[in-house]
């Protein structure tokens, strides 16, 4: 994974920036290309005009304004790898950037360009992971949701045909019955076994419908 080129945005003040540098000129087979943003107005222009595998920055920045930074970029980037940069002695801070948003965090004190590559490629990994399971949960709540459908309209249709059937059992047996007081007359009763033929005939069409 570190021959896979990571392009990083970086945000902060330049005591980090020349830490994170360091690093990355420590390290040439870690393919890392950093870009560093200027302010953080300049960041979220930058970020809305170039494609960015990830966005480091330093919380320290700016008298801690780096948070708040961190804070408002996770609220219109929510994918990205955020990942921010601490040092060690600031209790809480990398509570309180978990919190804001940070997809990780390191320690500038024992920065490297390896761990830093390494952490945002893990980050990616998961955030596809993720996408990929959510995408997969869509996919089966749409086939219940078909699903269900699909079997309300079968009892919409099964009690549509129970219904048909019961009034042709009605007209059968009303002929039936006339038929019995009309044994006198050979045409008329011919007629009313016609009839009672052909609603037995239309019972049975609707009997496999309901198969």
């Amino acid at each position: 994974m570190l021959d896979k080129v990571l392009k990083i945005l970086f945000l902060g003040e330049s005591p980090s920036w020349l830490k994170l540098s360091q690093a990355i000129l420590e390290a040439p087979a870690v393919s890392l290309q950093v870009h560093r943003a200027q302010s953080p107005s300049d960041a979220f222009r930058t970020l809305s005009t170039q494609k960015w595998d990830a966005l480091a920055i330093d919380l320290h920045a700016w008298s801690f304004q780096g948070l708040l930074s961190l804070q408002k970029i996770r609220s219109e980037y929510k994918a990205m790898p955020l990942i921010a940069l601490v040092y060690p002695a600031v209790k809480d801070l990398e509570k309180r950037a978990m919190e804001a948003g940070a997809s990780r965090c390191l320690t500038l004190d024992s920065l490297t360009a390896r761990e830093l590559h390494a952490t945002i490629a893990s980050v990616m990994m998961e955030e596809k992971a993720e996408s990929q399971q959510e995408k997969e949960q869509e996919e089966m709540e749409v086939e219940r949701a078909l699903s269900n459908e699909d079997s309300a309209q079968r009892m919409a249709k099964i009690e549509f045909v129970s219904h048909a059937l019961n009034n042709l059992l009605c007209v059968i047996s009303a002929y039936a019955d006339l038929l019995a007081d009309q044994v006198a007359s050979p045409e008329t009763a011919v007629r009313s076994i016609g009839e009672i033929k052909k609603a037995a005939k239309n019972a049975s069409d609707l009997m496999r419908h309901l198969k």
